[in-house]
């Protein structure tokens, strides 16, 4: 009866949510994740394949300025999910040492955010590296969430890391999607990575199984609308370049997940193998 209820709960947000596509006030973005939606009815039309589609959908949402479907909808699913960051951060304990460390930050991130007071909260001495980005404000807006905490912030740029990674003891990074063999993280989390195994030092993802993502349930073009664009304008870097200089500047990048140590989650934390014999079995709640 229970399951009953749910797949009719289930189709009746669905549908919800397709009649929005025509709706004017629904922004590009959203639009394009419906119609992805619609796609992935029409191909895999089963709970499981909705149910994953939708949990990506609602992570890119911004809840400003959305319909009330939408609105209610992310109501619910952030209820859900409340707190798991603090779950996280405690996996993230259990599995390092992190007295008397330095740690190496890359990203704005929740996970991270709440770790660092974890440890804060249990009277941990640990050292702090912040990477930021000269004309971007997250990175820079974490930092200062820990300098308000009374707790002392080195911050860097990417140029810095070759100075630095040899003095970290663990590096932390947050990212966008986890699949079998990749992460979606933030440009420079490659390279960042790759520097860190050179020198034989952690890297910890820290996330949740939200961010999991199954590609075996989707079409290329259904991807394309979770993973969305990573190339950012070229004139961000080089304003007015010759016309024979192809400028490139991306968002995000993939990361090879053997780069990666420890892919922390709210229930366990995986190392890249682990992770890809269990990523079909690490199951996402139902928020329906």
């Amino acid at each position: 009866m229970e399951s009953v209820q749910t797949l009719q709960s289930a189709a009746k947000t669905v549908n919800n949510l397709i009649s929005l596509i025509s709706d004017s006030k629904v922004s590009t973005s959203v639009r394009e994740m419906l119609q992805g939606l619609r796609t992935v009815i029409t191909e895999k039309p089963n709970i499981t394949t909705i149910n994953h589609y939708i949990n990506h959908f609602l992570l890119k949402i911004d809840p400003e300025n959305q319909p009330i479907v939408i609105k209610e909808l992310l109501e619910v699913f952030h209820e859900r999910w409340k707190n798991v960051d603090r779950k996280t951060a405690e996996v993230a304990y259990r599995h390092f040492d992190f007295d008397n460390k330095t740690i190496l930050l890359f990203g704005n991130d929740i996970n991270i955010q709440s770790l660092i007071e974890y440890l804060d909260v249990n009277q941990k001495k640990f050292n702090l590296i912040q990477i930021v980005h000269p004309t971007e404000r997250p990175d820079k807006e974490q930092a200062e969430i820990f300098a308000g905490k009374g707790l002392k912030v080195i911050a860097i740029d990417m140029a810095g890391v070759g100075r630095y990674i040899q003095s970290a003891d663990i590096v932390l990074m947050g990212c966008d999607i986890i699949m079998h063999d990749t992460t979606i993280a933030k440009s420079g989390a490659h390279l960042l990575a790759a520097v860190a195994k050179k020198y034989h030092k952690p890297v910890f993802i820290m996330a949740d199984s939200r961010k999991i993502l199954n590609k075996k349930f989707f079409s290329p073009g259904v991807l394309s609308t979770i993973i969305g664009k990573e190339q950012k304008p070229g004139d961000e870097l080089w304003k007015q370049a010759a016309d024979n200089i192809d400028v490139q500047v991306h968002y995000t990048e993939e990361v090879p997940n053997t780069l990666i140590t420890q892919f922390v989650l709210e229930k366990e934390a995986l190392t890249p193998k682990e992770l890809k014999e269990k990523i079909d079995k690490v199951l996402v709640a139902n928020f329906f």
